[in-house]
């Protein structure tokens, strides 16, 4: 399993947000630049990063996200407000490894069809961002009534490489992931599962790798150096090689 840094993007600031909310916001760095810098020496092989003012509506970060791709050289998944195949395809052509779609794709899902044909498969990351079993849109503010383990497959089918499952409730919380959800979710689905929200420790890591989630993205857990980069990635290894023990 990997463990991915977030670095979630807002008012050209490095930040994390609890549970989604633009009034309970953290500031960890002026320039995200140098957070990403920070994981990539740290030995992350992937970023998440999230442009939390194009998901909310209130402007883009675009020009920080083109200094990204280019000064930072591990791969980096970027979503956060893609409502336009013109606007992933010209974040991909800029170079990220990966594009995020959420609203774009819960609300037009034969979007992927077409945008299949211009961005691999693989490289096309559907958000299921979740409260209860219900999807929600818009950088969190509308609860849809689409179900996400029945919404899922669907995608899947239309095109989609990648499931990031996001439990709102727990995220910028730290009080655990959702881990019934979590495997429930990686047993439904076909496609690797990235799992987000909660994690609080070293052993809510170890939990999820019993999931059998592809990646994590971890945020507040690393800013707030509750544990370091290299101690999760010892920490996964390990348990790994207690396993194949077993």
């Amino acid at each position: 399993m990997e463990i991915i840094p977030a670095v979630d993007i807002m008012k050209g600031k490095c930040v994390r947000l609890v549970r989604g909310s633009p009034g309970n916001i953290n500031v960890y760095f002026d320039d995200p630049v140098e957070a990403a810098k920070m994981w990539e020496e740290q030995g992350a092989k992937t970023l998440h990063v999230v442009d939390l003012d194009a998901a909310l509506g209130s402007g883009d970060n675009l020009p920080i996200i083109e200094r990204l791709l280019k000064e930072v050289s591990i791969d980096i998944e970027i979503g956060g407000g893609i409502r336009s195949i013109q606007k992933a395809e010209k974040l991909y052509s800029l170079g990220a490894a990966r594009i995020v779609l959420g609203t774009l794709v819960v609300e037009k899902p034969e979007i992927l069809l077409e945008l299949t044909q211009r961005i691999d498969s693989a490289k096309i990351v559907v958000a299921l961002d979740y409260s209860g079993e219900n999807v929600a849109t818009h950088g969190w503010k509308e609860i849809t009534d689409l179900n996400i383990f029945s919404l899922a497959p669907k995608l899947i089918k239309l095109g989609a490489g990648w499931i990031l499952f996001s439990a709102i409730e727990r995220d910028g919380m730290m009080v655990g992931p959702d881990l019934k959800n979590i495997e429930k979710m990686v047993k439904t689905v076909d496609v690797p599962v990235i799992a987000s929200g909660g994690v609080s420790n070293i052993q809510d890591i170890e939990n999820l790798v019993k999931t059998g989630t592809e990646a994590v993205i971890v945020g507040k857990a690393l800013y707030e150096k509750v544990f370091t980069f290299k101690e999760v990635q010892k920490a996964i290894s390990k348990y790994k090689s207690r396993d194949l023990k077993k």
